[in-house]
């Protein structure tokens, strides 16, 4: 059930809401009830959100609960488990924790060992339909549900499902051959795909986790054995490994009390799971340019660097500075990009990811037409170059300033129309990285204030300090590259044409019999 996303088709868009890159109160205190939680319960600024509390039984269970009244007659569920792909470290394992969460849907329970498909058939007159309900990445797995009501007893039977299914399948091996067969297809299916990003992310960051696991493509998932899925289950869905999201209008303590209910009983084991550390890309392995040149692939130009996922100071007005930071360069970039392009903008943008491969990463990407690719190089390489030159202008910054505004204001009117189990999926990766939680409402008045202080110089030394710490990558993909006899030096040569100054040429051709092919 997982989807990579195809890099190249992403716009910058800005969130309902923003979450900040620093840690979640460190502070705990232990309520007469047994549970930890945060103990200031903050309430959030949203305009349809109330409070927001998170923390953790005696057994490890994390759990973060917030109320909103929302437009939805139910609430968004969440159990998120962590450890995906990157803690299939043991022979035979690739791609069983995709697998298992497959498994979910069809396993029998202990407490109902002849019911197929258990957590379907219960839950799903519960429930609204969805496109899927589960998702596995290099580091997590994720199950969620939207409910038709807000009713105490519906989602205690939804909470107890997620329990069974974190403590309580059987395994059965009808259910597990009939998840194999579905895995094997969707890998079948989403092959061609998955091979270009994982091409991609090998030349953009060598060494990151969606370059080194290559768990969607695995061989293990038909042939693996019941014991060898049973052993990674039972290491991996472990109380403290386990995270529960309640999102919607609710009353929180009822919740957590059901949430204790459900899974305060739920025993640690006594054997300690070490975590495999996540792999960071390795910078030396990073060369200047690679390129594509598949017959099906898609056409596109893309400028990249990548650093290590920033970590920004415990002052939540200091980590809302750095996300309008973040917004208003990409918007000034988007603009410029979109001037430059001869044809209707749409096809152009900047794109900054924070962690979630592993790294930071800021892409700018030019989605060619046909045979175009060298003017796309030229444009992509001349705004970096004007920017390293001279910065921002006074202009073009003043209008990304007042178009930022009047998105926030867009997006804090926005904010009762997302969807409850969309907030309980960002408020877990929230939760699980040690973040705060930032509404569109609260940031918009934080813009009003930090943003006339940040001036144009303010900006360029952003874009100084931001593009010069990574490792610059350019890497050109369409059909046309075949005809190219040398496509690596036809890439330098487009990219240099535009730079003109020196500071901004690419690698000299001795390098070129070290970039990365696909």
């Amino acid at each position: 059930m997982k989807k990579y996303a195809r890099v190249s088709a992403r716009l910058m868009s800005i969130p309902l809401f923003v979450l900040s890159l620093s840690g979640l109160p460190a502070e705990k205190v232990v309520a007469s009830d047994g549970i930890t939680s945060d103990p200031a319960k903050p309430t959030l600024s949203g305009n349809d959100w109330g409070r927001l509390v998170t923390g953790s039984l005696k057994n490890g269970v994390r759990f973060a609960i917030l109320s909103r009244r929302g437009n939805e007659p139910g609430v968004g569920l969440l159990m998120r488990n962590e450890g995906g792909f990157i803690a299939e470290r043991r022979p035979g394992e690739r791609g069983l924790a995709h697998l298992i969460e497959h498994v979910v849907f069809h396993s029998p329970t202990v407490g109902s060992p002849e019911d197929l498909d258990h957590l379907k058939r219960v839950g799903m007159p519960l429930t609204f339909p969805a496109p899927n309900a589960g998702s596995t990445s290099w580091r997590e797995t994720n199950y969620y549900l939207s409910t038709r009501t807000t009713a105490l007893g519906d989602l205690d039977a939804l909470l107890s499902l997620f329990r069974e299914a974190a403590a309580g399948m059987t395994l059965r091996t009808d259910a597990v051959d009939t998840s194999r067969g579905e895995v094997t297809r969707e890998m079948a299916d989403k092959k061609f795909g998955n091979d270009i990003y994982a091409n991609y992310i090998g030349a953009i960051a060598p060494g990151s986790p969606n370059d080194m696991i290559d768990a969607q493509n695995s061989d293990d998932v038909p042939s693996a054995g019941i014991d060898t899925v049973r052993a990674l289950y039972e290491r991996l869905y472990r109380p403290e490994n386990m995270m529960i999201v309640v999102v919607g209008n609710v009353k929180v303590d009822e919740v957590k009390a059901l949430i204790e209910k459900r899974f305060g009983d739920w025993k640690r084991t006594r054997t300690t799971s070490h975590r495999a550390p996540t792999p960071m890309f390795q910078r030396d392995r990073i060369r200047p340019i690679s390129f594509s040149a598949l017959a099906q692939g898609r056409r596109t130009a893309l400028l990249t660097v990548v650093m290590p996922t920033r970590i920004s100071s415990s002052s939540r007005a200091q980590q809302a500075q750095a996300e309008l930071m973040d917004l208003l360069v990409t918007r000034v970039i988007n603009d410029r990009l979109a001037a430059l392009q001869p044809t209707p903008p749409g096809k152009v943008g900047m794109f900054i990811e924070n962690g979630e491969q592993g790294h930071r990463q800021i892409m700018l990407w030019d989605n060619f037409n046909a045979d175009l690719w060298a003017p796309a190089v030229a444009r992509l390489r001349q705004t970096t170059c004007e920017l390293a030159r001279a910065g921002f202008t006074t202009g073009e910054w003043a209008m990304a300033k007042r178009n930022l505004i009047a998105d926030l204001e867009h997006r804090a009117a926005e904010m009762p129309r997302a969807a409850n189990v969309d907030l309980a999926k960002d408020l877990s990766h929230a939760l699980a990285d040690g973040r705060h939680l930032i509404p569109s409402d609260e940031l918009l008045r934080y813009a009003r204030i930090r943003l006339p202080r940040m001036d144009t110089r303010s900006g360029s030394k952003w874009w100084s300090r931001q593009w010069g710490s990574g490792v610059e990558h350019l890497r050109v993909e369409g059909p046309e590259l075949a005809k190219v006899a040398d496509p690596v030096s036809a890439i330098r040569q487009a990219a240099n044409g535009a730079s003109g100054a020196s500071p901004c040429r690419m690698a000299s051709p001795a390098l070129s019999d070290q970039m990365r092919r696909s």
